[in-house]
């Protein structure tokens, strides 16, 4: 019954498929998008563009249900009173009283009958969009095989390197060049550290950076997480043990000394097998439900009753 998608209040929002919804169920629908986006009910003025979209999403998500309502009701899909009882129970839980959740449902356009109806076929409607998911879940071993060789470049683990550093800060020194000066006293460091004096006891003793109490230790980085120059000499360091020259960047002048170095490396199938199993489902599912929307939506007359470019009333 058509009657079915329309609220106890006259005017309707949009008709689908010669079904009207009521322009009520639409205002329900947008204050609720509105709360879930951290929007202010009353929220005006310089917000129009935003109250705009928020408005066009709510017709989108009220047009989607009501496709997925009449899909699942051509498919015969069946919903039990104990389902209907079990969603009421849920919904009205937050509610101090029964009549509470009644006052809400009647400012939403609704009857407790009407309501029923309303829960039944969004019940009906989730049922038929979690039947398209559930076609989506199997994948093959060759599906798993075809997308590893495809996503090679993404499955790699980046070269990374892991290095000790000892900071002089650019600060005034009182001498005539302070940046002369500067480099003076990191030469005497490196020649330091190149002689074999521990390399994290001078960190901690000289370092100006934070990772001193670590003996300079920045841990393991790949390229594009430090600045160029830093990340430039690093990379650059061939061996455990080997020290940078003096590298100039605009926190001040380091030295670096190589730690670790991890070398670009392919995830074997094997160790990711279900981890990648579970992203292409994903993914299958997340295609699956966008095309059986999108399908609906191009099969279905759509006439969309109320402006939505400038929310007057709402």
């Amino acid at each position: 019954n058509p009657a079915q998608a329309v609220g106890s209040y006259p005017g309707n929002a949009v008709r689908v498929n010669g079904v009207d919804v009521s322009y009520q169920r639409f205002v329900g629908l947008y204050q609720e998008h509105q709360r879930a986006e951290g929007v202010a009910i009353a929220a005006r003025g310089d917000q129009l563009p935003l109250l705009t979209r928020l408005r066009k999403e709510a017709m989108d998500m009220l047009i989607e249900q009501e496709l997925l309502a009449q899909a699942a009701d051509a498919s015969g899909i069946e919903v039990t009173k104990e389902e209907v009882d079990a969603a009421w129970a849920e919904i009205s839980e937050p509610f101090d009283t029964p009549e509470e959740f009644l006052r809400r449902l009647e400012t939403e356009g609704y009857t407790e009958d009407r309501y029923r109806e309303h829960l039944q076929r969004m019940i009906a409607a989730k049922k038929y969009i979690d039947g398209i998911r559930m076609e989506a879940i199997q994948v093959s071993d060759e599906e798993l095989e075809k997308y590893y060789r495809d996503n090679e470049r993404r499955l790699t683990l980046p070269e990374e390197v892991r290095v000790r550093h000892i900071l002089l800060a650019w600060k005034p020194l009182g001498k005539p060049d302070d940046r002369a000066a500067l480099f003076e006293q990191m030469q005497a460091i490196l020649e330091k550290a190149r002689a074999g004096e521990d390399f994290a006891e001078l960190a901690a003793e000289y370092s100006d950076d934070s990772s001193r109490v670590q003996g300079g230790d920045v841990g393991f980085f790949r390229r594009g997480q430090m600045v160029p120059a830093f990340e430039s000499a690093a990379f650059a360091l061939k061996q455990p043990g080997d020290i940078s020259d003096i590298v100039e960047t605009n926190f001040g002048l380091h030295i670096i000394r190589l730690e670790e170095r991890k070398e670009a490396r392919l995830l074997p199938l094997d160790e990711i097998r279900e981890q990648l199993r579970e992203h292409i489902i994903t993914e299958k599912v997340e295609k699956a439900e966008a095309a059986e929307k999108d399908r609906l939506r191009a099969e279905a007359e759509i006439e969309v009753l109320i402006p939505l470019e400038r929310p007057k009333d709402k």
